[in-house]
């Protein structure tokens, strides 16, 4: 087949153009490294519960589909590293995979800037965050470290996560917890909402502290991983139930004399007949 002349200088003309508009290779483009050589950075990460056993069987099926993000270094002898900003239960998964016998020798990855702040490191670790999503309590312990660390309000926090001021406060309040509390909240013992309900219940720290030790050990006699709301409101229940009948027993004992003893099953009939606790009590000294 003869090409004529017009047509090979529209094809000439259309790759000059191509070639033209393709972008050279910029430094955030993905590379493939040796994930042996990624440094977890100590608390730098805000994920507190990884959950690596089934992402480490999806990994070992179909390998580690989403890149995670670093930043280049070289060690005291000079062998390239990366310091890892974003993807740590990936990482993890990853590596306990390859413990395991999965042959995975090298992992997609985003290099991002030497020159970024700590500030803008942080939230590209929770923006850039793909997999599990972080839980209140995760988010709080960022969202602590931009107020204490960096001087932010709780309105700047939630502008620069792209969260509302709401759920900011809600994350920070989480924080003020006794460390406890906190822990078993990261250990899945008790809900977040459960654990603020009550310490709106309970000013003490103490008594927080062992309101949800009661509230972790009705969950678990239930059978529960987690105490919730149910078991809270239970409590609750309960204590409000005890309050009146301490109440009620504090105003018999004021219709009582010394050494006067009352048959509760006596009182709950003439309670019922006369709908006064004073009548009653006056009917029950007279049937002595």
């Amino acid at each position: 087949m003869v090409l004529s002349t017009r047509f090979l200088k529209q094809f000439s003309d259309i790759n000059f153009f191509r070639m033209e508009n393709i972008n050279v290779t910029k430094r955030t483009d993905i590379y493939n490294i040796d994930p042996r050589n990624v440094v977890i950075m100590d608390d730098f990460n805000v994920r507190r519960d990884f959950d690596l056993d089934e992402l480490k069987e999806q990994i070992k099926a179909k390998g580690v589909l989403n890149p995670i993000s670093v930043i280049k270094f070289k060690d005291e002898q000079g062998n390239e590293k990366y310091k890892l900003v974003d993807g740590e239960r990936r990482l993890r998964a990853t590596l306990a995979a390859i413990a395991e016998g999965t042959d995975i020798p090298r992992i997609k990855a985003l290099f991002l800037s030497k020159d970024e702040s700590p500030e803008e490191l942080m939230i590209q670790q929770m923006m850039r965050n793909e997999g599990k999503r972080f839980s209140e309590i995760e988010c709080g312990i960022m969202f602590k470290r931009f107020k204490d660390e960096f001087g932010y309000s709780q309105v700047e926090i939630a502008q620069k996560f792209g969260k509302s001021p709401a759920f900011v406060c809600k994350c920070l309040k989480l924080m003020d917890l006794p460390e406890d509390i906190q822990q078993r909240i990261i250990n899945n013992q008790i809900s977040a909402h459960a654990a603020r309900d009550i310490a709106k219940e309970v000013d003490d720290k103490d008594a927080q502290v062992k309101a949800v030790e009661t509230a972790v050990k009705s969950a678990q006699e239930s059978g529960k991983k987690t105490a919730t709301n149910k078991e809270i409101n239970s409590r609750n229940k309960e204590a409000n139930e005890a309050k009146k009948i301490i109440q009620a027993l504090r105003s018999i004992e004021a219709y009582m004399g010394a050494g006067d003893f009352v048959n509760v099953r006596k009182l709950a009939v003439a309670l019922e007949l006369t709908g006064s606790l004073e009548t009653a009590m006056k009917q029950i000294k007279l049937n002595k």
